[in-house]
């Protein structure tokens, strides 16, 4: 016989880690869309001043370029660690349901889940990394005569 408490609280700690990697996801996604809109921005910038080339705004366009595609690889990552998550619920609740041990697969699921939650922090580190470089950009911009 099933018992839906112990089920629920085999699957608690991959259900937690939905929701902690949601939270990592809306951060990463408001960061993505700021970074997308700025590239924007400087490119129209940049047509205002065509035929001028400005290497302070140039650089500006390529490190916020590169600061959306750490948080693109960032994203993706953190995303498969939510599916990976997810997986990991169906495979508790299928272990249950047929009183089959998938502690081997569970455990392997759950590593494979972190794994790609420091993968995307990694990626999420080199990317305010970068945002520091684009502020002093910035900063070096507003100093220019």
């Amino acid at each position: 016989m099933i018992s839906y408490a112990v089920t629920l609280s085999d699957a608690l700690t991959p259900i937690t880690l939905i929701s902690g990697v949601g939270l990592l996801l809306l951060a990463m996604t408001a960061r993505y869309n700021y970074t997308t809109d700025r590239v924007r921005a400087l490119l129209k910038e940049r047509r205002k001043l065509a035929p001028k080339t400005d290497p302070i705004l140039e650089q500006a366009i390529r490190l916020t370029y590169e600061r959306s595609h750490l948080l693109k690889n960032a994203i993706l990552a953190v995303t498969t660690s939510a599916a990976f998550a997810g997986i990991l619920v169906l495979v508790t609740i299928l272990e249950h349901l047929w009183n089959l041990n998938f502690e081997v697969w569970k455990s392997t699921i759950l590593l494979t889940a972190v794994v790609f939650i420091v993968v995307s922090t990694v990626f999420f580190v080199l990317e305010v990394q970068i945002s520091l470089r684009t502020l002093k950009t910035s900063i070096d911009q507003i100093r220019r005569p």
